[in-house]
């Protein structure tokens, strides 16, 4: 175990901003009374805005300008917020890193309890969700996308969890500015990473304050992001599909001979359409899923930056502005 761990360590927390003006009040003062006073770890925040319309920017420069505990940079445009969180571990400098979402809905006192895990040696603390706020359906497509990753996706001994509520060690932290890909989960890369892993379970609460950007289709792009970049479970269904069509188009073929052989031929062109459309259809589908391989391939050959950061507090240091 690290001596810094038994002195005052840097914590240094990532929180993504976008469009959430209204909730900024609220999560400054939730951290200055819960992390920030703290004596035997120094808490520095650091806020990324990714792109918002709103004015979150100016907010965040009123607080960053009242405590320069606080400190923010400002993406160009909204790259999504796991470039944001990508741009945050690039600019973080401490001997840990956290995340914590603007919303509040998932607790800062449970920082506090990522902290302790990680002084008795854990790399990588991962907040689970006991209890949430959520609406049925929500709650239902997360747990089947937790188990489908862990199933098919995921190193098999990792106790990673969905939803990008951790804190990491320095190494990890380190570890993870060496991916380079476009399209990335943040949770899936740090599990990926391995390393010494616990979990802190926590209750999930409602929003504090404006309109949550998880929306339906957010979350099933998470979803097919994470199974494309992880897993070879879509490229094998395609091949299994393809053994199984191949099987059935011999089977079929030889009753069509058959048929033909004993002098009772089948008519009709329905039941050859129906076949034709099948087939056609299958083809196509398999064919998309190759493409779209083909197009993160053709992504990640250009290495276009993840994220151009346009402007930052005063209380931020210098460091690169593109990734």
């Amino acid at each position: 175990m690290k001596a810094y761990r038994h002195l005052k360590p840097t914590v240094i927390i990532l929180t993504p901003v976008y469009n959430e003006a209204q909730s900024l009040p609220h999560y400054e003062r939730a951290v200055s009374d819960v992390l920030l006073p703290r004596e035997d770890v120094c808490f520095r925040i650091l806020f990324i805005d990714d792109g918002s319309s709103d004015d979150s920017w100016s907010i965040i420069n009123t607080i960053c300008a009242r405590d320069a505990r606080f400190s923010g940079i400002r993406l160009s445009r909204n790259f999504g917020s796991h470039a944001a969180l990508s741009a945050g571990f690039a600019h973080a400098r401490g001997d840990a890193v956290a995340t914590l979402a603007c919303d509040l809905q998932d607790p800062p006192q449970t920082i506090l309890s990522f902290v302790e895990k990680w002084r008795e040696g854990a790399q990588i603390v991962w907040g689970r969700r006991k209890t949430r706020k959520d609406i049925f359906w929500r709650r239902a497509a997360s747990s089947l996308f937790f188990r489908l990753l862990q199933r098919f996706a995921m190193p098999p001994d990792s106790k990673f969890t969905t939803g990008s509520f951790f804190l990491v060690d320095q190494k990890v932290a380190e570890c993870f500015q060496r991916f380079g890909e476009t399209n990335r989960i943040t949770f899936a890369l740090v599990a990926w990473t391995g390393f010494d892993q616990q979990v802190v379970d926590y209750d999930r609460r409602a929003r504090m304050a404006g309109v949550t950007g998880w929306t339906f289709s957010a979350m099933l792009k998470a979803m097919y992001d994470a199974f494309v970049g992880f897993s070879y479970l879509p490229i094998r269904l395609m091949t299994l599909m393809g053994v199984l069509m191949f099987a059935f188009t011999l089977a079929f073929s030889g009753y069509l001979v058959f048929r033909w052989l004993t002098g009772s031929p089948l008519y009709g062109w329905t039941s050859i359409m129906v076949a034709m459309t099948f087939f056609f259809g299958l083809q196509f589908l398999l064919m998309g899923i190759s493409g779209e391989y083909l197009q993160r391939i053709y992504r990640e050959a250009v290495r276009r930056p993840l994220y151009f950061i346009s402007d930052r507090t005063a209380a931020d240091g210098e460091h690169h502005d593109a990734g």
